[in-house]
């Protein structure tokens, strides 16, 4: 099988055959927009409204959740056969995992170009004076995502126990950085602690590009993002075993 036949393999079968994975990339970012942003709208000011707020936010912990997909790609039961022929076909048993990462990051692309589109003409969310450094900032944060979903699902060889870590990790990150409310409220310790998070500086970082224009902290965490994926790939790739995916 060669490299495109695999990832159009990859799109058909491992995505587009499943509702709930479509459902949740194209469809439940938009809901939990509005519903977030109907819910706190009296919350935030005239000049910075919930639906500005979460314009931002909401997808960055959609992206963060993007590993759990990656492992469900690579060990979920029903995978296990194409997993098995693919692997007898290919130069590069390593093409099993490096396609379905460049599968949903193809699919996870169209579905952030689809939500920052309906947002910027439905409900007027900025994203600054050029989308696409904040629709680059997301691929980017969901490549860091799938690459560590891939790197921990191969390293526990267990999809369960690394879809609870990724959630765990998730959840922390999220609310440390400011996902579902801004981390003022959090207190002097809770500051403290948002330090330590990603998210808070990717989503300081987008913010101070939309609103002050200003890409150069932006620039840096997301430097630093694909950085970590680069290495966590190869990790990725010193550890992994064929035999442990097809049977």
């Amino acid at each position: 099988m060669g490299k495109l036949n695999l990832l159009k393999f990859d799109i058909s079968y491992n995505i587009a055959r499943k509702p709930a994975i479509l459902i949740y990339m194209f469809v439940f970012p938009v809901l939990m927009f509005v519903l977030l942003g109907m819910l706190l709208s009296g919350r935030f000011t005239a000049s910075l409204t919930s639906f500005d707020y979460f314009g931002i936010t909401v997808m960055i912990y959609f992206q963060l959740t993007m590993g759990t997909m990656a492992s469900n790609m690579i060990m979920e039961e029903n995978v296990k056969l194409p997993n098995m022929r693919i692997a007898y076909s290919l130069v590069n048993e390593r093409y099993i995992y490096y396609s379905k990462v460049a599968a949903l990051m193809i699919c996870d692309a169209l579905a952030i170009f689809i939500y920052m589109l309906i947002l910027k003409c439905f409900f007027g969310v900025d994203y600054g004076n050029n989308m696409l450094v904040v629709f680059a900032a997301y691929i980017i944060l969901g490549f860091f995502s799938v690459c560590l979903g891939v790197f921990l699902c191969i390293l526990l060889r267990d999809e369960s126990s690394c879809n609870n870590i990724l959630g765990v990790v998730q959840l922390v990150l999220c609310l440390l950085g400011g996902i579902f409310f801004p981390v003022s409220v959090l207190g002097k310790a809770g500051l403290i602690l948002s330090d330590l998070s990603i998210v808070k500086w990717i989503n300081y970082g987008i913010g101070s590009y939309v609103y002050g224009s200003d890409p150069s902290g932006l620039a840096a965490i997301c430097l630093i993002a694909f950085i970590c994926s680069v290495i966590l790939l190869k990790i990725t790739g010193k550890i992994f075993r064929i035999q442990l995916f097809i049977s």
